[in-house]
């Protein structure tokens, strides 16, 4: 990981040196920081809605499953009463296959809670952030036009003042001030970058042990309804 961020340092250091060759007047360099800021934080909030929304589809497909789930007992129940047993099996059988698809999309369902709480962390910190730079950035932009206005002025009188020494060391904070909050911003928009969505719904490739053991437990699952079924025709 050091090597990672030495590596990510250096090249975020070489973008903004070539950004800052672009622009001569520090009001430009601010300006454009605080464009990039507020980009950064648009593209925070677009990520944290994509995630709410896939959340929720898979919320939605917790409800049909649920549905699919009531219809299968029913069906299984049906079809004991009329004796046939081979129909109930299969619908249980269906049902429980359910089960363990509906329990792997709620697992899923948390963990993708748990990201959405993470980027409004990142969101909120953004804004924070946005919003005190937006602040200096106004003040450094007044204080520069106070200070050029006044270099301006007594190198007119006097050919070169101590003013134009002030504008320097004016520039100079504006730029360390930049790169520190572009730094910032481009690291968040590097870690929000990583990563993917993984389809849990249908692994590629299942252990067979676990397979057998999923059957045994299916199966296993569906004797105990069947007798349960069994017993509640009789009895009724």
């Amino acid at each position: 990981m050091t090597g990672f961020w030495e590596r990510l340092k250096v090249s975020i250091e070489a973008k903004l040196n070539k950004l800052m060759e672009r622009f001569e007047d520090p009001i430009e360099q601010l300006d454009y920081a605080y464009a990039k800021m507020v980009q950064q934080l648009h593209n925070v909030n677009m990520a944290l809605a994509r995630a709410v929304t896939a959340r929720k589809r898979l919320e939605f497909e917790v409800e049909e499953i649920e549905e699919k789930i009531a219809r299968l007992d029913k069906n299984a129940k049906e079809a004991m009463k009329i004796g046939r047993e081979d129909l109930a099996r299969k619908a249980l059988e269906r049902k429980h296959v359910l089960l363990l698809q509906k329990e792997r999309i709620e697992e899923k369902i948390e963990e993708m809670k748990r990201e959405e709480e993470d980027l409004k962390k990142v969101r909120d910190d953004l804004e924070s952030k946005v919003e005190m730079f937006r602040a200096r950035k106004e003040q450094l932009k007044a204080e520069y036009e106070s200070a050029k206005a006044q270099a301006e002025v007594k190198e007119m009188l006097t050919g070169f003042g101590d003013e134009v020494v002030n504008v320097a060391r004016i520039v100079d904070r504006a730029d360390s001030k930049i790169k520190e909050l572009e730094a910032r911003s481009a690291a968040i928009d590097e870690l929000i970058a990583v990563g993917g969505t993984l389809d849990v719904l249908e692994p590629e490739e299942r252990d067979e042990i676990e397979r057998e053991l999923e059957r045994a437990r299916i199966e296993s699952s569906i004797e105990e309804e069947l007798k349960k079924l069994k017993e509640e025709v009789s009895g009724g």
